[in-house]
């Protein structure tokens, strides 16, 4: 599986790796909206990652995926946010996000999400 990763926190990038590569997915990692957008006019994703808080200079993963999906595209993105918040639960239902996860999140509960998105 080919799996775009919109992130800005080396941690969070190299665990998501880990999982990604353990399991044969490609992995295209970033750390900037606009990074992600050159990504996907190169080759299609199977799957986004975004990260929610993405620093005060970009629009944050939420506002990304959103304009992803008010342009069309239906890739499954899931959501990953270390602030567990309702406001944010309910911003990504509404944006069409597949997932909303909170880290930490444990590496199983990681492989089972990404399990489901697996052809």
């Amino acid at each position: 599986m080919r799996i775009l990763y919109l992130e800005d926190d080396q941690d969070n990038l190299a665990l998501i790796g880990r999982v990604a590569h353990m399991h044969g997915d490609e992995l295209v990692t970033v750390e900037t909206p606009d990074d992600a957008l050159a990504e996907l006019q190169i080759d299609p994703f199977d799957l986004i990652i975004v990260d929610i808080a993405l620093g005060p200079d970009v629009m944050d993963g939420l506002e990304f995926a959103a304009y992803l999906r008010d342009n069309g595209l239906q890739t499954p993105i899931i959501a990953i946010t270390a602030y567990d918040f309702d406001e944010y639960r309910h911003r990504s239902a509404e944006i069409g996000t597949q997932y909303h996860i909170v880290k930490p999140v444990a590496i199983e509960d990681l492989v089972a999400v990404l399990d489901e998105f697996r052809v």
